[in-house]
């Protein structure tokens, strides 16, 4: 090694042990359990403990706070109630060389949605096929917002999850919000959107909170006829305003002049070929 480097080395190393430097060792305390996850309004406990010889320990806390205790290894941290949202507890202890060290507590502080409801956003009535339309999921009274996860249902399955970067701790109203399409023949259609906190994998499970369905009618282009005729599917614009069962439906006189009444056929083209 170079002469230079070497001793640019020795020289550091001489600077780090000399007394008063900062060596950034980590506090000397155990904190049990290491980090909290309260409902809001429930009650808290936390020992705070140390294997060294202190002269004296503490909580300092804007409520629930702990003076200087000489003489002991633990002080302990207990509120009945906590309803502080941006609590930040620090356990301090005193060293016997004169300095001190803090350990800052995390706190999470949750509170479940009042309600959770889905409506369609800048619209009423019935939705048109291949037409965007929006539906809106308003979450009201809700905190940590960053571990809120909103679930979007069409009938029984999940079209969209969505989950909010916001280091937001108070209460706060939210709302989550989809772009939908219809296709052709789809009828009638449930949507819901479910509110759940996640609040990691050692905190608690807070059961989701679901919206009331939101039942969609979904009606097929654009002509004032309700009911589509057998001659009607033979062009290229056959069109009709309401959703059609195609399930079970008696439709117009067939060229034998008798009613014709379908059982399981699918779509118009079906009927065209014939293949019900």
């Amino acid at each position: 090694m170079d002469t230079k480097i070497q001793l640019s080395w020795m020289a550091i190393c001489l600077f780090l042990t000399l007394p008063g430097v900062p060596t950034h060792a980590s506090c000397p305390v155990e904190l049990n359990p290491p980090r909290v996850v309260v409902r809001y309004g429930d009650s808290v406990s936390v020992n705070c403990t140390t294997s060294t010889d202190p002269e004296g320990m503490g909580w300092e806390v804007t409520f629930g706070g702990i003076g200087l205790q000489e003489n002991v290894s633990f002080v302990t941290w207990t509120v009945g109630s906590l309803m502080d949202w941006t609590i930040e507890p620090k356990c301090y202890i005193n060293l016997q060389n004169g300095s001190q060290c803090t350990e800052i507590l995390p706190v999470i502080l949750y509170k479940t949605p009042d309600s959770v409801s889905i409506s369609p956003l800048g619209h009423s009535g019935p939705m048109m096929e291949g037409k965007e339309y929006q539906l809106q999921c308003d979450i009201q009274n809700i905190t940590p917002l960053q571990n809120l996860v909103v679930r979007w249902y069409k009938g029984n399955e999940t079209i969209e999850t969505q989950t909010f970067n916001d280091s937001t701790k108070e209460l706060v109203n939210t709302s989550s919000t989809i772009t939908i399409t219809h296709k052709r023949y789809e009828g009638e259609v449930e949507y819901r959107c479910e509110a759940e906190l996640d609040l990691g994998p050692e905190g608690p499970k807070p059961s989701a909170l679901t919206s009331k369905p939101l039942n969609v009618t979904v009606y097929s282009h654009t002509n004032k006829s309700t009911t589509p005729t057998a001659k009607s599917l033979t062009t290229a614009d056959a069109r009709w305003d309401e959703p059609f069962n195609y399930g079970r439906t008696k439709w117009p006189e067939s060229s034998e002049g008798t009613n014709v009444l379908l059982s399981g056929l699918k779509t118009p083209e079906e009927f065209i070929r014939g293949t019900w």
